[in-house]
C-alpha cells in the first residue's frame, strides 16, 4: 500500500512549490505573456530560402547556413518578384539572431534581443516584413549577426514569402501536431489534480495522483514552448523561452514523486535524489545568471545533465521495484506503467542524442520526447484503470471503460466509433436508447446518432430541428452547474421545463441521464441514454461524466477525417475532383446504359504563362478554365488529371447538344486569353467501355495539340 509521505518529504515538497509558484509568477508577470495575438488563415507560401547573395557576391541558401553561421555578422540580398500584391510579405522565423531588413537601401524592419532572464538570447522569434506593389522588382538586403557575445549560435530558421496570415497557418500547419500532443497532456494533468482534489474520499491510489498531474502539466508546457507555436500566435517569445530553460528542471521531481509513491518497494532515497538534482540545476542556471551574468545557452548541459540524471532516478527506481517484487514473489501490477515508462525513457534518450550530435535546426527539438510522453501518459491511463478495478465496485466503472475502449479498438472510421461506443452504452447500462444531439448553428439541434436496444423505436429522423431558446437552453445551464443531468421521473421534470417535457414525453422516456459535449470550452452538444435503470442512475452519471471528453475528442477527429476525406478527392487549386475521384465515379456511379461524352482538354501554353508572367499568372490560368468547363458541364462532372489537363464526364442526349458545349468551352476560354486542346469522344447509345472512349478523346487532344503547335506556337513563348 502507499505510505503517507514523511516530514522531510513534505518539506521539500512545500520548497518545490514554492520554488514552482515563483517561477511562473516571474513568466506571468515579468515576461511578454500579456502580448497575446492569435489570427489563422488558409494560404500558399513560396520558400524564399534559395537565390541570396552574400557580400562577396557567392549565392547562398538560407537553409544550408548553420547555426553560429552569423558569427560575424552576415549581409544577404535578393531582387524581390516583379509582380508583387499588397499582402506580401518576407516572414523569418529566427533563433538567436539580431538583424535589420532594407529595401533599395531604405530600413524598413531591426529587430534586436532583450535581456531577459536566460540571457540575451530569444530562442525562437517570427518576424513577418509587410510589402507591397511598390517595392517590386526591389532589391531586400538583410543583415544579421548572432545575439550572443560570444558569437555562438543565431541563425535564420526559414523565410517565406506570402502573405502574413498564410506564414502563420503555414507554422500552425507545420507544429500542428506537436502542440495537439502537448495540450492533450497539459488537459491530461489539469484534468487529473482536479480529479484528485474532487474525490472526497482518498484511496492510497489516489493520494500520490495529484504529482502526475503536475509533471504532465509542466511536461506539456515544456513541450509546446519547444514546438514554437506559443511565440507565433501569443509574441511571448521570451516567456517560452524562460519556460523551455527552466520547466524540465522542475517537472521530474513530481514525476519521480509520483513513481515512487505507487512501487512497492518505496525507496525515499530516489526522491531525495531527484528534488536536489532539480533544485541544484535550477538554483545553478539561476544563480549563474543573476550573480555572473552567465548566458543560459552556454549552460545547455547543465539542463540535459540534471534531465538525463532525471531519467536515470526513474530508471533505477523502476528496476529496484522489479527485483523487489520478483524476491518477494509479489506482482508489482505496473505492467502498463512499464511500457509506458520504457517509451519515455527511450524516446527523451533519442532527443537528447539529436541535441548533443549537434543536428540541424532548432525548432521541435522535443518530437521523440513529446511522443513519448504521450505514449507514457496513454499508458498511465491504462495504468490507473487497472488500478481502478481493485477498488471499484458499483458498475465496475474501470471494466467499463476499458471494454468500451477495447470494444472499439478494431474500428478506424470515427462514425464507426461513435456508433459502436452509443452501441456500447446502449447494451452494457441497459438502456433502450444511447444518442448523440449535435448543435446545427442555427438555433436548432439535431439528433445525429442513435443506437436502440430491441424493440425500441427509432427516433432519430423525428428529433431534427430541436430549438435551444426555451428548450435545449434548459439543460445548458445545468450542465454549467453540475456537468450532467439526471431525470429519475418524468412527470416530475416537467415542473422543471413544460417545452423539454414535451419533446421527451412523445418518446416514452421515464428516465434518463445526458451530459454535455464540450470541445475548446464551447458546448458543440450533448449525449446520453434514456431510460436507464433508475437504481444504477448514479454511477451512469458519473460513466456519462467521464465519457464526456472522449466523445467529444471522437466528433473532432470525426469532423476532422470528413474534411481529410473532402481533400483527398479533390484538387486543392481549382475544387475539381482529382484522379482518385474520377477513378471512383467511373467505378460506381458511371452509367454506361445511357449516351454520354468524354472529353479531354489541355490548357496550350501554360509553361509560357508560367515562365513569362510567373506561377501565379499560370494558377489562374488553370482556375479560369476550370471554371469555365465547370460552368458549361456542372462542377461535379470536373475533373483536374494533372498541371495543364483537365477531364470531363457529359450526359447528353444527342451529339449536337454535346458538340455545342465543347464549342462554348473553347470560345469561353479564347475570351479570357487562353487557349485549350480539346480531344472528345461521344457513345450514342452508352458503352461500358469507357476507357476506350477516353483513349479516342486523348488522341483527338494531342492531334490538335500537335496542329496548335506547328503553326507557330512554341511552348516557351507567349501567344502573338
Amino acid at each position: 500500500m502507499i505510505s503517507k509521505p514523511s516530514k522531510t518529504i513534505r518539506a521539500c515538497l512545500i520548497i518545490f512549490f514554492v520554488v514552482l509558484n515563483v517561477f511562473l509568477g516571474y513568466i506571468f508577470f515579468f515576461t511578454d505573456m500579456h502580448d497575446f495575438v492569435h489570427a489563422i488563415k488558409l494560404g500558399e507560401l513560396r520558400d524564399y530560402s534559395a537565390g541570396w547573395t552574400d557580400e562577396s557576391g557567392e549565392t547562398v541558401d538560407i537553409g544550408d547556413i548553420s547555426a553560429g553561421g552569423f558569427r560575424a555578422g552576415r549581409v544577404l540580398s535578393r531582387t524581390l518578384p516583379d509582380v508583387m500584391s499588397e499582402t506580401d510579405a518576407v516572414c523569418l522565423s529566427t533563433s538567436n539572431l539580431v538583424f535589420s531588413v532594407y529595401v533599395d537601401d531604405q530600413l524598413i524592419y531591426s529587430f534586436d534581443t532583450i535581456e531577459n532572464l536566460t540571457g540575451t538570447g530569444d530562442g525562437v522569434s517570427y518576424h513577418m516584413i509587410g510589402l507591397g506593389t511598390k517595392d517590386q522588382g526591389s532589391t531586400l538586403r538583410i543583415e544579421a549577426h548572432t545575439a550572443f557575445t560570444n558569437g555562438h549560435g543565431g541563425r535564420i530558421n526559414e523565410i517565406q514569402f506570402g502573405s502574413e496570415d498564410q506564414f502563420r497557418f503555414y507554422i500552425l500547419r507545420k507544429g500542428g501536431m506537436g502542440v495537439i500532443l502537448s495540450f492533450l497532456m497539459i488537459v491530461f494533468g489539469i484534468v487529473i489534480i482536479i480529479f484528485f482534489f474532487g474525490m472526497s474520499r482518498k484511496s492510497p491510489m489516489i493520494r500520490p495522483i495529484w504529482a502526475l498531474g503536475v509533471a504532465d502539466v509542466l511536461f506539456g508546457l515544456w513541450s509546446v514552448c519547444d514546438t514554437g507555436i506559443p511565440q507565433l500566435l501569443t509574441g511571448c517569445t521570451y516567456a517560452s523561452r524562460v519556460m523551455v530553460y527552466g520547466i524540465l528542471h522542475l517537472a521530474g521531481f513530481p514525476l519521480v514523486y509520483f513513481v515512487n509513491a505507487i512501487t512497492r518497494n518505496k525507496r525515499r532515497l530516489y526522491v531525495y535524489l531527484s528534488f536536489f538534482t532539480a533544485l541544484f540545476a535550477f538554483g545553478w542556471l539561476i544563480l549563474a545568471r543573476v550573480l555572473f551574468g552567465t548566458d543560459m545557452h552556454t549552460m545547455v548541459g547543465v539542463i540535459y545533465s540534471s534531465y538525463a540524471l532525471e531519467l536515470v532516478w526513474l530508471t533505477a527506481m523502476l528496476i529496484d521495484n522489479e527485483i523487489y517484487c520478483r524476491k518477494k514473489k509479489i506482482s508489482s501490477n505496473m505492467r502498463y506503467f512499464y511500457i509506458g515508462a520504457l517509451f519515455f525513457i527511450a524516446a527523451s534518450s533519442v532527443d537528447m542524442i539529436r541535441y548533443i550530435v549537434g543536428e540541424k535546426g532548432s525548432i521541435g527539438r522535443g518530437s521523440w520526447f513529446r511522443f513519448g510522453l504521450v505514449l507514457f501518459f496513454v499508458f498511465m491511463a491504462f495504468q490507473i484503470f487497472d488500478w481502478w478495478s481493485g477498488e471499484k465496485t458499483s458498475l465496475e466503472r474501470d471494466r467499463f471503460i476499458n471494454r468500451l475502449l477495447q470494444y472499439i479498438m478494431d474500428v478506424m472510421e470515427p462514425d464507426e466509433k461513435i456508433n459502436k461506443v452509443l452501441t456500447y452504452l446502449c447494451e452494457e447500462l441497459h438502456a433502450d436508447r444511447a444518442y448523440i444531439f449535435e448543435d446545427m448553428n442555427d438555433g436548432t439541434f439535431d439528433n445525429t446518432y442513435e443506437y436502440c436496444a430491441e424493440g425500441v423505436t427509432p427516433e432519430i429522423d423525428n428529433l431534427k430541428g430541436i430549438p435551444y431558446d426555451g428548450v435545449i437552453d434548459v439543460w445548458y445551464e445545468e450542465y454549467k452547474k453540475g456537468g450532467h443531468i439526471l431525470i429519475y421521473d418524468i412527470e416530475k421534470y416537467r415542473e422543471v421545463s413544460e417545452n423539454m417535457y414535451n419533446v421527451l414525453k412523445p418518446q416514452g422516456i421515464n428516465t434518463l441521464v445526458t451530459g454535455p459535449l464540450i470541445l475548446d470550452g464551447e458546448y458543440i452538444g450533448f449525449f446520453g441514454v434514456d431510460n436507464p435503470p433508475v437504481e444504477n442512475m448514479r454511477e451512469i452519471s458519473e460513466i456519462i461524466r467521464l465519457l464526456t471528453f472522449f466523445l467529444s475528442e471522437l466528433i473532432a477527429r470525426r469532423d476532422n477525417h470528413r474534411r481529410l476525406v473532402e481533400y483527398s478527392y479533390h484538387d486543392a487549386l481549382t475544387g475539381a475532383g482529382n484522379r482518385r475521384a474520377m477513378r471512383e465515379f467511373e467505378r460506381e456511379n458511371l452509367d454506361t446504359t445511357r449516351p454520354y461524352g468524354f472529353i479531354t482538354c489541355d490548357i496550350n501554353g501554360l509553361k509560357s504563362v508560367n515562365d513569362n508572367n510567373g506561377h501565379d499568372a499560370g494558377d489562374k490560368l488553370i482556375k479560369t478554365v476550370a471554371s469555365c468547363l465547370g460552368e458549361v458541364f456542372g462542377p461535379e462532372n470536373i475533373y483536374r488529371m494533372g498541371g495543364d489537363e483537365f477531364a470531363v464526364y457529359s450526359f447528353d442526349e444527342n451529339l449536337s447538344e454535346f458538340e455545342e458545349k465543347v464549342a462554348r468551352i473553347r470560345s469561353m476560354v479564347e475570351e479570357e486569353g487562353g487557349h485549350v486542346a480539346i480531344g472528345y469522344s461521344y457513345a450514342h447509345d452508352g458503352d461500358p467501355d469507357y476507357d476506350s472512349r477516353k483513349i479516342e478523346a486523348d488522341n483527338r487532344m494531342y492531334d490538335e495539340k500537335r496542329k496548335f503547335y506547328s503553326a507557330g506556337n512554341d511552348r516557351r513563348r507567349p501567344r502573338v
